[in-house]
């Protein structure tokens, strides 16, 4: 009797912890950021498929269980990824970094005549006149050394290689080049969101950082078709729908 009292308490004990892997809990964080207010930021959970957004403040509330993937996107932010435990507790505090857009070098001049850099094709170019008083020449003997000015063969092929540049511009590969959301603006007009999925102008920027974060999102290209891009929005816009109704 006893050993069977012992089995059915470890099989009640098995199936409780079981059963605690399988449920999802809610958790509560905040998202942050050193230099601005951090909100209507999308956070999705990828193994379950759901989501929300945070506040204005940047908080979120979303149900999570062990080793689960949460994805973070915002406009102005880096996506980032982070795996769930347990042991981080049920309060998180998400750091997002800014894009920030560097330029190698910027030169600033006030001046608008600009000096040549030395050795540049200008100088070489620039034709110097003689002063007659200390360089004169002879005018009536025979010049010796060749033509005076003769025609600069290389010269003129530079010239005309430049021109065939011009007409005949390298070709750029749009396929590793553009980015998704600069494909879909390009192909897909603006009545498709408002009329067809039913977005506002602020859900067509979130909805748009949604869709980068899917992996087939990359596959596009600039040779893709209008009807493959709309069924992939279409598909998209209802998951993205659900995860904006939770938050409401």
């Amino acid at each position: 009797m006893k050993n069977k009292i012992g089995i059915l308490a470890l099989l009640l004990l098995s199936q409780v912890c079981f059963s605690q892997l399988l449920t999802r809990k809610l958790i509560h964080g905040q998202v942050v950021n050193d230099s601005i207010n951090v909100e209507n930021v999308v956070v999705f959970n990828a193994n379950s498929k759901t989501g929300t957004v945070t506040s204005s403040q940047g908080f979120f509330s979303i149900n999570v269980r062990e080793n689960d993937t949460l994805v973070f996107s915002g406009l102005q932010f880096k996506s980032k990824k982070y795996v769930y435990s347990d042991i981080k507790g049920i309060d998180l505090k998400i750091k997002l970094e800014i894009f920030t857009h560097q330029l190698s070098e910027v030169v600033v001049s006030n001046k608008n005549n600009i000096k040549p850099i030395q050795g540049s094709q200008s100088i070489v170019d620039k034709k110097y006149f003689d002063d007659e008083k200390s360089s004169s020449k002879n005018r009536t003997m025979m010049q010796v050394g060749g033509v005076e000015n003769p025609m600069d063969f290389v010269r003129m092929y530079k010239d005309v290689f430049k021109i065939l540049k011009k007409k005949y511009p390298k070709k750029t590969d749009f396929t590793t080049q553009t980015d998704f959301t600069e494909i879909v603006m390009k192909k897909i007009g603006y009545s498709f969101f408002t009329n067809k999925l039913k977005l506002n102008d602020d859900a067509i920027k979130l909805f748009l950082v949604y869709c980068e974060n899917e992996s087939k999102a990359r596959m596009f290209s600039k040779s893709t078709t209008e009807f493959e891009l709309m069924d992939f929005l279409i598909v998209k816009n209802m998951e993205f729908k659900k995860i904006t109704a939770i938050n409401k």
